[in-house]
């Protein structure tokens, strides 16, 4: 059985910021998308409390804000 797809919508600009993101040319967005989110997100998932200290201590940037503050 092939892996089932989703589609989901992007604007044309979040589509083209995407595409620089995008290590060679053959590479799909779910591997774009899943290289990032491993880059970004913490290796163990921490619990509701965790991450609230960790945004009280500024440990944790929310990734819009990632994206922001980087003019993506």
């Amino acid at each position: 059985m092939s892996p089932k797809h989703t589609t989901i919508g992007l604007h044309p600009e979040t589509k083209d910021k995407l595409d620089r993101y995008r290590v060679d040319e053959g590479e799909s967005y779910d591997k774009i998308v899943n290289r990032l989110l491993e880059e970004s997100l913490p290796r163990s998932w921490p619990t509701l409390e965790e991450l609230e200290k960790m945004r009280e201590e500024g440990e944790y940037i929310p990734l819009e804000e990632v994206i922001e503050r980087l003019g993506l």
